[in-house]
């Protein structure tokens, strides 16, 4: 998701409405004050195109279920089964792109860029299903909680029992432009508490929606 595409909810009721929250994340938000991303007025992160960062688990999830109020279309955040999916393929690919590492096709370390990218400026980097910077740019939250242990077991991770368990860490994909090359497997995983918005500037989390379908 874009700032340009997250903007409505800042500027809307997005992070005054209790109602889009879970109870934990709406406690949080009253603790903090928080009332938009980390790097909101940040020049350095905030163009229009470029992908929202800053925002922890609680607040990608109240996004979610805003934008669905707005769309009347239900969104949600994708699991972690279901990103490695759209990341690799049916094949089971290394990268979304295919087995060889290429550093033209992301925005890793490796680029030297030092930030984020605008959200399609590698398209040759595109996945089997035409997903975009699932390699790079910014960690994505999942709703899936850590650790989810192999072989994958299907449910209705969007249910709000799952989506209460306030404590629970969940799970980051991606990579972002400050990890290299090994963390920009379709299978690298990794985590954080849900209030974590920022560690220094090596994790910034961003999202990434789905329709609300139940794929196994």
């Amino acid at each position: 998701m874009t700032n340009a595409q997250f903007r409505p909810f800042v500027e809307g009721d997005g992070y005054t409405n209790p109602t889009y929250w879970t109870a934990a994340g709406w406690t949080w938000r009253q603790a903090e004050k928080i009332t938009q991303p980390v790097y909101w007025n940040d020049a350095t992160w905030d163009g229009p195109d470029y992908p929202v960062v800053g925002v922890n688990w609680f607040e990608a999830v109240d996004y979610c279920r805003w934008l669905s109020k707005q769309t009347g279309i239900e969104f949600r955040l994708p699991s972690e089964a279901e990103w490695e999916k759209a990341a690799r393929g049916t094949d089971g690919q290394i990268y979304p792109w295919g087995n060889t590492w290429d550093a033209k096709r992301a925005n890793s370390l490796e680029s030297g860029i030092g930030k984020t990218t605008p959200v399609g400026t590698y398209p040759n980097g595109a996945s089997p299903y035409g997903a975009l910077d699932m390699a790079g740019n910014v960690w994505e939250w999942c709703v899936t909680q850590w650790p989810k242990p192999y072989p994958y077991q299907l449910e209705d991770e969007w249910q709000a029992a799952y989506l209460e368990a306030n404590q629970t860490r969940r799970v980051l994909r991606g990579g972002s432009w400050s990890w290299n090359s090994p963390v920009m497997r379709g299978a690298s995983r990794s985590y954080y508490d849900p209030h974590v918005r920022m560690v220094y500037h090596f994790i910034v989390p961003g999202l990434r929606v789905v329709r609300h379908t139940l794929v196994p």
